[in-house]
């Protein structure tokens, strides 16, 4: 068992080596989110905007969205993703006690004219993204280049049209090479840019 329990963690391991080397490389990753309504498997763009896609596998890999609620759901739109489950909270860092914040991170190939891309919600301030993320039901070409996007649903809208107020993200795990391809149903990146709305407190912003 001893034998078994070594192998198994020396394999996890080498497993987040795999996962932080491509990110070093700057390839692409693949997410995976277990929701209560089914998954959802996304692209995250870490070739075109390193920061934000880095700061958000990070939490990922953290297990910091394990078991976190979609505390907003529109007819545009779901966001999750605030550990206080009302658009209130940010991620806390723990080397400093203090909220971690993103400067806003712009890719004029990545935006929001289709139902699918992910971005970080922010507040009024462009750079008060911290861990908070929404992903489109439809276009909202109007948010283009007001919002830092990462990513884009490439398996599992109809989960993301399923969303409920209240549902969960059960897990999320950054998906190994050999089962993204599978997992993943295009792989060019996405069109430019989406709207917001009436500002929420802290991240919900639109």
């Amino acid at each position: 068992m001893r034998r078994l329990f070594i192998g198994l963690i020396a394999l996890a391991t080498s497993l987040v080596c795999v996962a932080s080397q491509s990110r070093a490389q700057g390839s692409d990753q693949f997410v995976l989110l277990q929701t209560t309504k089914g998954p959802i498997t996304m692209r995250i763009f870490v070739s075109m905007v390193p920061n934000t896609a880095g700061n958000f596998l990070d939490l990922v890999e953290q297990g910091f969205y394990n078991g976190l609620s979609w505390h907003r759901v529109e007819n545009w739109v779901i966001q999750g993703g605030d550990p206080n489950g009302n658009g209130s909270g940010h991620y806390m860092d723990p080397s400093t006690g203090q909220p971690k914040f993103l400067r806003l991170e712009i890719n004029r190939n990545l935006g929001h004219n289709q139902a699918g891309m992910v971005a970080m919600a922010r507040s009024n301030d462009p750079n008060s993204a911290s861990c908070q993320f929404y992903i489109l039901k439809s276009p909202m070409p109007q948010l283009n280049g007001k919002y830092a996007v990462f990513g884009r649903v490439t398996n599992g809208m109809q989960t993301v049209y399923n969303i409920r107020p209240g549902d969960r993200i059960l897990s999320a795990t950054i998906l190994q090479p050999n089962n993204s391809s599978s997992s993943a149903q295009s792989s060019g990146a996405p069109p430019a840019g989406e709207p917001a709305r009436p500002t929420k407190p802290a991240e919900s912003g639109f």
